[in-house]
């Protein structure tokens, strides 16, 4: 398996750990009566700054643990095209989700988007819309790149 390949699977399963854990807390805070904006944007600032340490601790130790060849080794064509497959299908997915959030904002207009959750202003209802989005396009781009890998280009 090269470098690149594990590379994948560890943006694969951070981003699937990010997903659930901001998912989670999403639907805890709201559950709890907690869910503002205040709240909100604490929750979003913690994400990111899990998902870069994830990425930089993990890739770290990945890139410890692999052969120096391996890491040293440059993507190849198989590689450079198995990512712009995973790449298209999660554009795909994620222009279709945004053109069905403008739609939405359009059909209510922003002042009444309230998107299921009252005690969030309607940019942030927005913001989670869109978050979740990029969320599934991610899992599904590295799912493909997965899927290629395994599958063979």
């Amino acid at each position: 398996m090269s470098f690149v390949h594990k590379s994948v699977w560890v943006q694969f399963l951070i981003t699937v750990f990010i997903a659930y854990y901001y998912g989670s807390e999403f639907a805890h805070l709201y559950s709890t009566e907690q869910l503002s904006d205040d709240n909100f944007t604490s929750l979003l600032f913690s994400t990111a700054i899990q998902l870069v340490i994830l990425n930089i601790a993990v890739h770290t130790i990945v890139a410890l643990l692999s052969n120096k060849d391996e890491v040293e080794q440059e993507r190849d064509e198989r590689d450079i095209l198995i990512s712009l497959k995973g790449g298209n299908i999660a554009y795909n997915m994620l222009s279709t989700w945004v053109v069905f959030v403008l739609v939405s904002l359009w059909a209510t207009s922003l002042e009444n988007a309230r998107y299921y959750f009252d005690t969030l202003s309607g940019e942030f209802n927005v913001l989670n819309i869109l978050l979740v989005g990029f969320l599934v396009a991610e899992i599904l781009r590295f799912s493909y790149q997965l899927f290629y890998y395994q599958k063979g280009v």
